[in-house]
């Protein structure tokens, strides 16, 4: 008479065979990186509108424009300052402001600070804000200088640069 055996909690076990070796059927993961189907068991059940609070703002067709027009002049002055290897809080505000920005218009963070991480690559993050509901967003750091268009943050949440939890 052949040995059975049960493993609970592991899956779908399977009996051992004669031979006794058993298989296992592969379980889906929770951790394997891929986008969850909102319909399945992995994602809360209200996700979708947990999560609705906390994307930004999809920019107007005329904000969105102006600035894509401003994205080149800002990137190329970030990028000159990046070079002269002043890639601080005050000399990234200082660049921005000398654009024609206003005070109240820019966000400037130090990453290292923002994630609360002094491993963190040297640098700032940027946000611009370009227009009621369209910011420049990006990072100046000893390698590269990103910025790109983006929508604002929900109303009440942020404006350009995002909390670490968002």
């Amino acid at each position: 008479m052949a040995a059975v055996t049960v493993l609970a909690g592991c899956g779908g076990g399977v009996p051992a065979g004669p031979g006794g070796s058993s298989t296992s059927t592969p379980q889906p993961s929770s951790t394997s990186g891929a986008t969850p189907d909102p319909t399945s068991d992995l994602v809360a059940p209200h996700h979708e509108e947990n999560a609705a609070a906390t994307r930004r703002q999809d920019p107007s067709p005329s904000d969105s424009s102006a600035a894509r027009a401003a994205l080149p002049t800002v990137r190329s002055a970030l990028e000159t300052q990046r070079r002269r290897g002043e890639i601080g809080v005050d000399e990234t505000r200082a660049t921005v402001l000398g654009l024609g920005y206003g005070e109240d218009d820019v966000e400037v963070i130090d990453i290292q600070e923002h994630l609360g991480d002094p491993a963190a690559t040297p640098g700032v993050l940027v946000g611009i804000a370009t227009g009621p509901r369209t910011c420049l967003v990006g990072a100046v750091t000893q390698r590269r200088v990103s910025l790109e268009v983006d929508g604002t943050g929900p109303p009440g949440e942020y404006r350009c640069v995002a909390p670490v939890t968002h």
